[in-house]
């Protein structure tokens, strides 16, 4: 058994496994503020408050729906504790890929390596779809002519295929902008219902038990999960940031407490505004008009036709987050050899993984083109892959929390009971929990068949399975892309940068 061997600290470690600036490793200098505004931009905040809060309304819980933000943005910030812990413990990047390798298995941390680049994949799919209707929408309110969806969606494709090229302090920066434009518009219809009770008159309905735990509790939170998805995506930036054992978990911490102030805030003043006895009945034909028509009483026409154009521009920017993270974790992939090694080369100029950006691209185009030829409807094309995206992430928390549990058990550290333990099994008991709720509305989340909904469940535990069946298979043909898998997490450090022990974790044991 070896212990308490001396390494180098980890920046100078990757530096000497050919990291560096000079060897075209992925690099930046994103401060807090700016990597959460990059990450809370794949939540679309703006398209969310106008399509998919409403629903919550209208087809969940009715006035309750405000608290059952605050219940999953309390789940995830559980969540939160054990991950950004694992951030401050394992100084590599690849996130759920890493964390799941280094606190359960190689083979299993394959798997959600895969699912990883799948699950942000269809995101993509679904937001260049969701872009594509969005443009159409706003041509369509301005009697402009009628493009095929798809046009503009390739529009969105190139300019961020562009953008993905070069190095994230850009991206960061247009996300940034984006993120800006989308809070103070928002603001500007909650702030004028928090200070005058809007033209209903103030309500706290919103937070008795009665209305919290009535109508379709399981819908109403099958759409609150979705608009708070993106936060998680912090991590694989982790060679982009300054301080990341510090960056890191401020930006997540941030991102899920802004997210859920932000949302709390608009569903109460959403009710508000309408009033507890008319809000579902008003957005029960159309729930857009709720944010829509609430918005034109403050700010008039011309201001609310400024509103429905940013709508476009907060999906372009949730797009453009999402194919930033697809690219890091093929990226890492890559650079493990479990994928085409090119894929793991950083732009030796912009630091970028440009070779990535393009692969995103290429599996975007391909898994969409079917879709051009299968009449299905952009609509419904996109919110099925939003749905199946969102179940998906859910495992990916679910077996990261597992994988935090374990993971300190299994190595020397000096963090507290809290972030080891308590919270980790707090936030295992709540997504469990999410995930059940989410898979008995599955079928409904995505408009079809509850055997179509099956099978898109099944296909996610076939892709885990598949990575696993993979890395066994490796174990024995390619041992040394085997010791690679999590960008070699099995090696374990404590957080003072000393190697601990040796730790077959395969065995779960130290060798």
């Amino acid at each position: 058994m070896s212990t308490d061997v001396r390494q180098p600290k980890p920046e100078l470690a990757a530096r000497q496994q050919g990291g560096g600036r000079g060897s075209g490793q992925l690099r930046g200098t994103m401060g807090t503020l700016q990597l959460a505004l990059t990450v809370l931009a794949m939540s679309a905040p703006i398209g969310n408050v106008t399509g998919v809060l409403p629903l919550g309304i209208t087809q969940g819980n009715g006035i309750g729906t405000p608290m059952i933000y605050a219940f999953v943005g309390l789940i995830f910030l559980l969540f939160a504790v054990g991950f950004t812990t694992m951030t401050r413990n394992l100084p590599k990047a690849g996130a759920f890929y890493t964390y799941i390798t280094a606190g359960l298995s190689r083979t299993i941390g394959l798997g959600s390596g895969f699912l990883a680049a799948f699950t942000y994949l269809v995101y993509m799919v679904g937001s260049y779809a969701f872009f594509g209707v969005s443009v159409g929408n706003v041509l369509d309110a301005f009697h402009g002519p009628a493009v095929p969806w798809w046009i503009w969606g390739a529009v969105a494709c190139v300019i961020i295929t562009v953008l993905g090229h070069f190095n994230v302090e850009l991206s960061g920066k247009v996300l940034a902008v984006f993120m800006v434009m989308e809070v103070v518009l928002v603001m500007l219809f909650n702030v004028p219902v928090l200070m005058t009770g809007g033209p209903q008159g103030y309500q706290f309905e919103s937070f008795e038990p009665s209305h919290i735990f009535s109508g379709e509790l399981g819908v109403a939170t099958l759409f609150a999960i979705t608009c708070f998805l993106g936060f998680e995506s912090s991590a694989i930036y982790r060679d982009e940031v300054k301080r990341p054992e510090k960056t890191i978990p401020r930006a997540t911490y941030l991102a899920i407490i802004g997210l859920g102030a932000f949302y709390i805030l608009t569903s109460w003043a959403l009710v508000t505004f309408w009033g507890p006895d008319h809000v579902a009945a008003a957005g029960a034909a159309n729930p857009t008009i709720l944010f829509n028509g609430g918005f034109k009483y403050y700010m008039g026409s011309t201001f609310t036709q400024v509103m429905v154009v940013l709508v476009v521009t907060s999906v372009f920017a949730g797009a453009l987050s999402t194919h930033n993270s697809l690219s890091r974790y093929l990226y890492s992939l890559g650079k493990d050899g479990i994928l085409p090694s090119s894929l793991g080369r950083a732009h030796a100029k912009h630091g970028s993984p440009a070779v990535a950006s393009a692969a995103a691209t290429a599996a975007a185009i391909l898994v969409t083109v079917p879709f051009l030829f299968s009449g299905l409807d952009a609509v419904a094309m996109y919110s099925s892959m939003f749905a199946l995206g969102t179940f998906a992430l859910l495992i990916l928390f679910t077996l990261t929390t597992v994988a935090a549990l374990r993971y300190f058990r299994i190595i020397r550290h000096t963090e507290g009971i809290w972030n080891t333990t308590i919270a980790p099994i707090l936030a295992l008991a709540g997504l469990i929990l999410l995930v059940t709720l989410t898979s008995m509305y599955f079928s409904m989340s995505i408009g079809a068949p509850q055997w179509i909904a099956t099978a898109e469940q099944l296909l996610l535990i076939a892709i885990v399975i598949a990575g696993i069946l993979i890395g066994l298979r490796w174990r024995k043909t390619r041992p040394t892309v085997f010791a690679q898998i999590g960008g070699g997490a099995g090696e374990h450090h404590d957080n003072r940068g000393t190697k601990s022990q040796s730790v077959n974790v395969e065995a779960g044991i130290a060798e």
